[in-house]
């Protein structure tokens, strides 16, 4: 084999070696997460086809025993708890959720409904929160007072302080009442996605302001800004050239934990904004206690959320300065490493290239 083929060789095997594991974390997270959902529904008092029947106005104590179990038959509630388990998992892994026991409609259908409404909501407040705190980062890297420094700073942990159920219905309160600029509810208004997504968007910027902020006054401290200073570089152009792009690569792993927090505030804010999605739809199923609807829709959130960490790792494994020499380093049997050779002091120092 040729030097360049034993290369790709070598390159193949040490990207394999660093994505196989976190593939086969992400493999084990969902099924146990399936597993956990799973007993801790079926270990919960009571049966749910009775608690459904009595939720729709039926009395469940005269109910033909005979009739109840068809009805088990039909949401795939008979049988032992291992045979009810590895059912179920067959389905999960066909994409069959089973049967809503509120509704009789597929629970994959009623998640694939309202799963858009959701999405939008999230990935427009994640764009929201993270454009406000870079903004606010930004103008407190910029200024030279002390103290509007310090006050820019304070402002962003506000967003987490302040309940989103509380911030939502000001926002209602203000700009749907007061001003009608938005709907106060509903899907079907093009600007409906607005308040909602403003809602979960303070929280998401304020978690990531704190991580995004920290590392942009560490990277302000590092050699190749002071390089780029003294080279006669304006401090936009050095936060904007340098500064941004190391501190957004430090901060892109928090990317993926807020995507768990935003499955969460959808709960309530689409309570409060009236919106079909699938945060409300989980309460709902909570309330009538449809084990079948909250088994997939937790399945959907974790599959959602490891898919998300997953892609944050590999690509941060890939693009990181620090990481990626252990990826693309071109080693041979038999042969030794380089001896040590001088490190950046920083992240990167781009600033050595500027002119």
């Amino acid at each position: 084999m040729d030097s360049a083929g034993a290369s790709f060789a070598q390159r193949a095997r040490t990207i394999l070696n660093f994505a196989a594991p976190k593939l086969l974390q992400f493999v084990f997270v969902i099924w146990a997460t399936y597993t956990v959902t799973f007993l801790l529904i079926h270990f919960l008092p009571g049966d749910p086809v009775l608690a459904a029947l009595s939720l729709k106005g039926g009395d469940a104590t005269t109910t033909d025993p005979a009739a109840l179990e068809r009805l088990r038959v039909q949401y795939g509630l008979d049988g032992s708890l291992w045979t009810q388990y590895f059912r179920h998992l067959g389905g999960v892994l066909t994409g069959d959720f089973g049967t809503s026991i509120s509704t009789g409609q597929p629970v994959a259908t009623m998640i694939g409904r309202v799963i858009p409404h959701s999405a939008a909501i999230a990935g427009l407040a994640l764009v929201i929160g993270i454009f406000l705190a870079v903004l606010v980062t930004y103008l407190a890297y910029l200024t030279r007072s002390n103290w509007l420094r310090q006050t820019l700073m304070q402002i962003p942990p506000l967003g987490v302080a302040i309940p989103a159920f509380l911030t939502g219905l000001i926002l209602i309160s203000v700009l749907s009442f007061g001003l009608g600029w938005f709907p106060s509810s509903g899907t079907r208004h093009p600007l409906s996605v607005v308040l909602p997504s403003v809602t979960l968007a303070l929280p998401v910027g304020a978690i990531f302001f704190q991580v995004f902020s920290a590392a942009v006054f560490e990277a302000a401290n590092g050699a190749y800004v002071f390089t780029a200073v003294a080279k006669g570089l304006s401090p936009r152009r050095i936060f904007t050239r340098h500064v941004l792009r190391n501190s957004l690569l430090a901060s892109i792993t928090i990317l993926g934990l807020q995507i768990g927090y935003l499955a969460g505030g959808t709960a309530v804010v689409e309570t409060v904004f009236s919106r079909d999605g699938i945060g409300r739809m989980t309460v709902d199923a909570v309330l009538s206690r449809d084990i079948n609807v909250i088994q997939g829709v937790v399945i959907v959130v974790a599959i959602v959320y490891s898919l998300v960490n997953l892609i944050v790792d590999l690509c941060y494994g890939l693009i990181d300065p620090r990481i990626r020499p252990s990826l693309t380093t071109k080693k041979t049997l038999g042969t030794k490493a380089t001896p040590d050779a001088p490190k950046p002091t920083g992240p990167t120092d781009p600033a050595r290239s500027e002119a």
